[in-house]
């Protein structure tokens, strides 16, 4: 791994354990065992740094969802897909999602930061939408509404249990999470 691999990684974990405002590159210079002034030849400013992150970030996520859509048929089955990756967020380290720390903080991270992780929102939300969508044309999915909203509901409940799982434990992510398929199977 090279060091500007280094520097993004280290960033996204402390903006995911800690948040972008609360950490500085000498926060990253202690931790990776370099200079500063390493850290601002790879990435100017901490402007350039987060834009970096949020550019990874969402080709890493965008990755993960689009694998799951290959990979599987069934929209339950895809819908899992986006279920496993964002426990997998809480299974590294207490950890939220990089896009939700960003968007509890868009008033103080860098715009370029802010446009990438809601552009990547939009994309997790439209991508959720898309599996729901197939989901009631086959009969598997039932609830309420557009697509698009219930995408949202489920955006934001898991973004929630996220920060409560975090805080209290990932059951309370489980829980979320086996809600959400209980109210969406179509009944007997």
């Amino acid at each position: 791994m090279d060091r500007k691999e280094q520097i993004v990684d280290m960033a996204t974990e402390l903006l995911q354990t800690r948040s972008f405002s609360s950490f500085s590159y000498q926060d990253l210079s202690e931790r990776l065992g370099i200079t500063k002034a390493s850290i601002h030849h790879h990435y100017r400013s901490k402007m350039d740094l987060g834009k970096a992150v949020a550019d990874r970030y969402h080709e890493q996520v965008k990755a993960v969802l689009n694998n799951a859509k290959a990979r599987h048929d069934d929209p339950w089955d895809q819908l899992d897909g986006y279920f496993g990756m964002v426990t997998g967020v809480l299974r590294t380290g207490e950890k939220i999602c990089a896009a939700g720390s960003v968007q509890a903080e868009v008033n103080v991270v860098p715009e370029g930061m802010a446009a990438e992780m809601a552009s990547l929102i939009r994309f997790v939300v439209s991508w959720i939408a898309d599996t729901l969508t197939e989901g009631r044309k086959r009969g598997a999915m039932v609830f309420p509404g557009k697509p698009q909203d219930q995408a949202e509901t489920i955006f934001c409940a898991m973004q929630g249990a996220l920060q409560l799982g975090r805080a209290q434990g990932r059951q309370k992510l489980r829980t979320v999470i086996k809600q959400i398929k209980e109210a969406m199977k179509p009944g007997d």
